[in-house]
């Protein structure tokens, strides 16, 4: 299994969009994370299995949510660039590609 890390503002977009489901059900921010959990081991274990939205930028889908996983792989790790809901502007994590360099 490959390593996983998330960028700073990625990891704020998980934490808004668990405390928005908790808002809305009790226990839904957690099955929401559990989600975003078994993708992201996913992931790490196939980085290569979610497709290409442009040049290195995979994204793969949660199961039970409306939200994309958006990553950037190579052969030591994967970067989470957003954890983007698919209603929400398009691309707009693309200026976020300039922290990985």
């Amino acid at each position: 299994m490959i390593d996983v890390r998330f960028l700073r503002v990625a990891e704020a977009e998980v934490d808004e969009a668990i405390a928005y489901f908790d808002g809305q059900r009790a226990g839904l921010g957690e099955r929401f994370e559990a989600a975003l959990l078994d993708a992201v081991q996913f992931i790490a274990r196939r980085p290569l299995a979610g497709p290409v939205i442009g040049g290195r930028v995979r994204k793969f889908g949660l199961r039970t949510f409306r939200y994309n996983v958006i990553y950037v792989a190579d052969a030591d790790e994967v970067v989470i660039v957003a954890v983007a809901h698919h209603r929400r502007r398009p691309a707009y994590w693309r200026d976020r590609l300039q922290q990985l360099t």
